[in-house]
């Protein structure tokens, strides 16, 4: 049985219980020939087995409940606890209900993620062992590859593409690079020490996105007036977890933040276009009004040039 077949099933059993516990072993096996078939048949020791596997790996226990009748997550408040273990458990849960729902798959839509998850296994399994990364990466600024040899300290998922923070020889700081621009990859004998200080929650706190060594960008309080219309989408799902609702009328609703203004995070706020008003920091306002500026002064020949390929469509 093949690696990413076995972790399949582990991820299968995981998302089961976590989703329908507790749930009698019985029901597991009837559950189990569905998913796999009945000649891949879930036997007690088979089962046993598993469960001891999930927990080396995940660190996530099946326990039997006798009180409830039936095995549930022993230690799911410690799941719900913990951000990456909660992501990859809801993760898995998509991907199990999909697998069971084949008649659904062109009706249930996802974004692709398109940035070299094919790296993320020797990056995790680096930053496991503590070695060294020999990578090859071009930065969308530069002309050439460069290769060199980096300290894989965290990982962060952000926008639909995955980054590693990582030191490289020579540079005093860390830096963010992007796995979409690494082009070549592989785990080194050579053995680093990180940071026993070294907190990745603690690094990204004050940050929107992955841009944390942005020149004159400094924490401050940040304060925006949102149309009533979009206040919704931001109580849903927050900015930053700094997102306090200060003010709330018919008409708008006023959020204020504490963070680091970087580039990705105005972004965020261009892309929110008029619903919204920077009322402070007012150097923040200024920045954002010629970022804006920037935008709307477009040469008109190009306007139109473009107007006149669209039309060809």
């Amino acid at each position: 049985m093949s690696t990413a077949t076995l972790l399949n099933k582990y991820v299968w059993l995981v998302t089961t219980v976590f989703n329908r516990g507790p749930i009698s072993l019985d029901e597991l096996c009837r559950r189990w020939n569905i998913q796999f078939g009945s000649e891949d048949e879930l036997t007690e020791r088979t089962f046993h087995r598993y469960t001891d596997a999930v927990e080396e790996l995940f660190d996530i226990d099946i326990k039997y409940n006798r009180t409830l009748r039936g095995y549930v997550i022993d230690n799911r408040e410690d799941i719900d606890n913990m951000a990456m273990r909660k992501w990859l458990i809801h993760t898995f849960s998509v991907n199990s209900l999909l697998g069971e729902s084949q008649d659904l798959k062109r009706r249930v839509l996802l974004e692709e993620v398109p940035s070299g998850q094919i790296f993320l296994t020797p990056i995790i399994e680096a930053m496991r062992e503590s070695k060294l990364l020999l990578m090859t990466y071009r930065s969308f600024h530069q002309s050439a590859e460069s290769t060199f040899e980096v300290e894989p300290w965290c990982l962060k998922l952000f926008e639909r593409r995955w980054y590693m923070l990582g030191k490289s020889k020579g540079c005093e700081e860390p830096r963010i690079y992007a796995l979409d621009r690494v082009k070549k990859l592989e785990v080194t004998n050579s053995a680093f020490k990180l940071p026993k200080k070294f907190d990745a929650e603690r690094l990204f706190a004050d940050c929107y996105g992955i841009i944390i060594g942005e020149k004159d960008c400094v924490v401050e309080s940040i304060a925006i007036r949102v149309d009533a219309c979009q206040c919704d989408y931001l109580r849903s799902l927050p900015l930053h977890h700094s997102q306090v609702e200060v003010e709330c009328n018919d008409e708008y609703s006023i959020f204020e933040y504490r963070l680091r203004p970087s580039f990705d995070f105005r972004q965020k706020l261009l892309s929110m276009g008029g619903s919204i008003c920077i009322l402070a920091p007012l150097k923040l306002r200024d920045t954002m009004r010629n970022e804006g500026d920037a935008i709307a002064q477009s040469n008109t020949s190009q306007e139109i040039e473009y107007k006149f390929r669209l039309y060809r469509f």
